[in-house]
């Protein structure tokens, strides 16, 4: 994790970058990932990351069908999430 902010304000977003590993097809890739976030309490944060990875990276091929001819060669990956801590963290019934 890059960029991480020395201190956030509930309610405000704040950025980072997470660089990892990305498994596709048993494929691993180093990406990195734009992060928004915002804390919306003292103990839950919401955001999203944002990575572009290519087909060719994955050794995936667009194939050859009628409706598919308009599949791109870059692939826009998004991860929503939400973390929390304390009580809020509980798993629902």
């Amino acid at each position: 994790i890059t960029g991480m902010p020395e201190s956030v304000t509930v309610g405000e977003a704040f950025t980072f970058q997470v660089t990892g590993d990305l498994v596709i097809k048993g494929i691993t890739q180093s990406v990195t990932f734009e992060a928004i976030v915002t804390a919306v309490s003292e103990t839950r944060l919401e955001g999203s990351a944002n990575t572009t990875v290519t087909r060719e990276m994955y050794n995936m091929q667009i194939p050859n069908a009628p409706g598919v001819a308009n599949v791109e060669e870059e692939v826009l990956l998004t991860i929503n999430f939400v973390a929390v801590s304390g009580a809020e963290a509980t798993p629902e019934a």
